[in-house]
C-alpha cells in the first residue's frame, strides 16, 4: 500500500512543521494527530495468539518509546547541568511522569503511550460492536473532561496525559479499524478527477473546522470549541491526505524510509527544532526547515534499523 507510506511521510512532516508553531499550526493541529491514529487503526489487527500480541506491543511500541524517552531525559539533564538548573528531584518527576503517562514526561511520544492503550482495548474487545460502542463512551468522557471542574480529581487528571487522551483519539482509531473493511476499494481508487475534488473538499472542510472550532490539542484531550467540528476536521483532513497520497503514484525509496521511521522522527525531531529556533526564532522558512529535519533523519533511520533495531521496533523491520 504505497499510499500508506505517503500518508505517514506527509503526516510526520506536518507534525514537525506544527511544532514550529509558526506556519498554519492551527490548521495543522486539526488533523495531523487524528491522521496517525486513523492510520494506526487501519493497520491494526487482532492477534489470535495473546503472547504474540504482547510481544508486538513490547518490541514495536514500549521499548522504542522508553529508549527515546530516556535518551531525551538524559539530554535534558545534560542541558540543565550546563546551565546550572539541574536538580536531583528531576529524576523523581521523570519517573512519576512516565508512570502516569504525562505529556511532560513523554513529550511527543505521548502518542505512542495512547496508541498502546488503544491497541489493548481493541485486542480485548469481545466483538467489533462493543469496540465501536466505546466511541460514544470516549466522546462522552472527552466532553466531561473539557466541560467539568476537575480540580478535586487525582493529580494525573489535571495535567495533559496519554491516559486521558485516549478519549479524543479513540474515534479516529476506531474509524481506521472500520475502513480496513474497504481496504481493496481504497487501494484500487485511482480516479484522478475525484481524488483532486476530494483534496479540495477535504481542505475546505478542514479549514472551516479550524475557523469555527478554534484550537485543537489532542495532547491534552482538547477537542476545541465544538465536538462535531472536531470530528469533521480530523476526518476531512485525514481524507484529504489520503487523496493527496493516492495522487502520488511513484514510490521514492526515501518515502518508505521516512514511513518506516516515523516513530524515531516523532521522538527526536524537537531537538532539531530547538537548535534551529536558537538561530531563527520566527521564520517564514519553517516550511523548508521542517522538510530539512525529515530528510536529515533518513540516514539516521537507516543506521538505527541496521545497528539498533530495538529503537524502531524489531517486528516492524521483520
Amino acid at each position: 500500500m504505497v499510499w500508506i507510506d505517503w500518508m505517514k511521510a506527509i503526516g510526520i512532516y506536518l507534525v514537525v512543521l506544527g511544532h514550529f508553531f509558526s506556519v498554519g499550526e492551527k490548521f495543522i493541529y486539526v488533523f495531523h494527530v487524528p491522521l496517525f491514529f486513523l492510520i494506526s487503526g487501519f493497520l491494526c489487527k487482532r492477534e489470535t495468539e495473546t503472547v504474540l500480541f504482547w510481544k508486538k506491543i513490547w518490541y514495536n511500541l514500549v521499548i522504542p518509546m522508553l529508549i527515546m524517552t530516556i535518551l531525551n531525559f538524559m539530554i535534558s539533564c545534560i542541558m540543565h547541568l550546563l546551565n546550572g538548573s539541574f536538580s536531583p528531584k528531576d529524576f523523581y518527576w521523570f519517573l512519576r511522569n512516565v508512570l502516569f503517562g504525562m505529556v511532560s514526561g513523554f513529550d511527543s511520544l505521548w502518542f505512542v503511550y495512547t496508541l498502546i492503550l488503544l491497541k489493548i482495548i481493541y485486542q480485548y474487545c469481545s466483538s467489533n460492536r462493543l469496540f465501536y460502542f466505546f466511541v460514544a463512551i470516549s466522546l462522552s468522557l472527552a466532553y466531561f473532561y473539557n466541560t467539568c471542574d476537575l480540580s478535586s480529581c487525582p493529580f494525573f487528571m489535571k495535567e495533559p496525559n496519554a491516559i486521558v487522551n485516549v478519549c479524543t483519539a479513540y474515534p479516529f482509531f476506531a474509524f481506521g479499524v472500520y475502513i480496513h473493511n474497504y481496504k481493496s476499494a481504497l487501494n484500487e481508487w485511482t480516479h484522478r478527477f475525484l481524488l483532486i475534488f476530494t483534496v479540495i473538499l477535504g481542505f475546505a472542510l478542514t479549514y472551516f473546522s479550524s475557523y469555527y472550532n478554534g484550537c485543537v490539542g489532542l495532547y491534552y484531550c482538547n477537542y476545541g470549541g465544538n465536538m462535531l467540528w472536531f470530528l469533521i476536521g480530523g476526518l476531512s483532513g485525514s481524507i484529504m491526505i489520503y487523496a493527496i497520497s493516492k495522487l502520488c503514484e511513484c514510490t521514492p525509496k526515501i518515502i518508505s524510509v521516512v514511513s518506516q521511521g516515523t516513530i524515531i522522527i516523532l521522538g527526536f525531531h524537537k531537538l532539531l527544532i530547538t537548535l534551529i529556533k536558537n538561530y531563527y526564532p520566527e521564520s517564514v522558512c519553517d516550511v523548508l526547515f521542517a522538510a530539512l529535519i525529515v530528510l536529515l533523519f533518513v540516514p539516521f533511520i537507516k543506521a538505527v534499523e541496521k545497528y539498533f533495531p530495538l529503537m524502531v521496533g524489531k517486528y516492524r523491520i521483520l
